[in-house]
């Protein structure tokens, strides 16, 4: 009998260990690139906007949208600090993530845009 219940005791800790690192998993670099850079782009609409409109401050429209882009890209807020938290203390990846967010921007000023048609 003892031994039945030291090997449901093992199964549970198994279970339970497995699920803690499931829910520690990654986001991937991508989607990491995408959403820093979309949350920069909602920083500076909510910094141009909030100076002409005292409202979004008081609001804090800021945080709506952080939590759009989160809904968006289909990832938790705190798995995403989390990570933010892990790439800082290592600086070389940081600065890879950082460093490709600024290559996605440059290559989106850099699209052209398509002349209007003559008619």
């Amino acid at each position: 009998m003892r031994s039945y219940l030291s090997i449901f005791i093992l199964f549970v800790l198994l279970v339970a260990c497995n699920n803690e690192a499931k829910n520690e998993q990654q986001i991937p670099f991508e989607k990491m690139q995408t959403v820093v850079w979309q949350l920069l782009k909602a920083d500076e609409l909510y910094a141009r906007k909030s100076v002409t409109d005292s409202t979004w401050r008081a609001s804090k429209k800021n945080v709506v949208f952080y939590q759009q882009i989160f809904d968006l890209n289909k990832i938790d807020r705190t798995q995403f600090y989390k990570q933010m938290e892990k790439l800082k203390a290592h600086p070389v990846e940081f600065k890879t993530l950082m460093d490709s967010v600024e290559s996605l921007s440059k290559r989106e000023k850099n699209k052209t845009i398509p002349a209007p048609k003559k008619l």
